[in-house]
């Protein structure tokens, strides 16, 4: 499937200028631009890798929608949901693909993104425990839902953080990382995070780690040599799709 290559080809040509100081990034880490980007990228890849998700979705039974605010059963306060997809809370939808919503009554898939460009070391507990919270969170509103999750790390050598070039008129600091052992750091530690093949268990019901490179001045290009995740790795994009698409098939596949 496609999602991880476009994603660093959109990330290449993607140009975010800094209102303030003028520079140019390619990431900036308080924008959901590339969250948003990959989220409707994934989604592409799961319809082609899903026909009953593709079928229920063209019939009208079925939306998804990209940072959506939802509700579930447990909770008494709005989650952000980077993907979801599920029961859409409007009845008006066109037939003959699927929609795009900003509200559901029910969700059947949430997908929960996140991005490691620098400061690789500071950030593991932080990723780590956000991407736990997100699959108790669905669990425990809905245990059959899918919760999946990604993560995209970089394994670039140099990065210049916008959060540390906080002026115009000084050369653009950047920060050095010790590669690949920062990068295979982040990694076995995001390995250690809870997968479950069945319902009643604990743990995402699908999870994958993409690395790319990107100093964020010259461009960005996907990383697929050792120590990213390889074809049958657990926590390999395809591995991850083919999940989705499985457990969506034995759950849902009778809406």
């Amino acid at each position: 499937m496609n999602a991880p290559l476009k994603f660093a080809e959109w990330m290449n040509s993607y140009q975010h200028v800094d209102p303030k100081f003028r520079h140019t990034y390619h990431y900036h880490p308080r924008s959901d631009a590339h969250s948003k980007q990959l989220c409707e990228l994934i989604m592409q890849d799961l319809l082609e890798a899903c026909p009953v998700l593709k079928q229920q979705g063209n019939a009208g039974k079925i939306a998804y929608g990209i940072n959506v605010k939802y509700i579930w059963p447990t909770s008494k306060k709005g989650k952000t949901i980077d993907l979801a997809v599920g029961k859409p809370g409007t009845s008006v939808l066109l037939i003959g693909k699927i929609n795009k919503v900003g509200s559901f009554s029910d969700v059947y898939i949430s997908c929960e993104a996140k991005a490691v460009m620098t400061e690789h070391k500071k950030s593991q507990p932080r990723i780590f425990d956000e991407l736990s919270s997100s699959h108790e969170i669905v669990h425990q509103g809905r245990q059959e839902a899918i919760a999946a999750g990604i993560a995209v790390v970089n394994i670039a050598s140099t990065f210049v953080s916008p959060l540390r070039n906080q002026s115009s008129k000084t050369p653009l600091k950047v920060t050095t990382h010790k590669q690949p052992d920062v990068t295979e750091s982040m990694l076995n530690n995001l390995r250690g995070l809870p997968i479950r093949d069945q319902a009643n268990k604990v743990g995402f019901d699908a999870y994958c780690t993409l690395i790319v490179d990107c100093d964020n001045q010259t461009g960005c290009t996907l990383y697929t040599d050792a120590p990213a995740p390889q074809p049958g790795d657990s926590d390999h994009y395809d591995t991850f799709l083919s999940r989705i698409a499985r457990f969506y098939t034995e759950r849902f596949g009778a809406l």
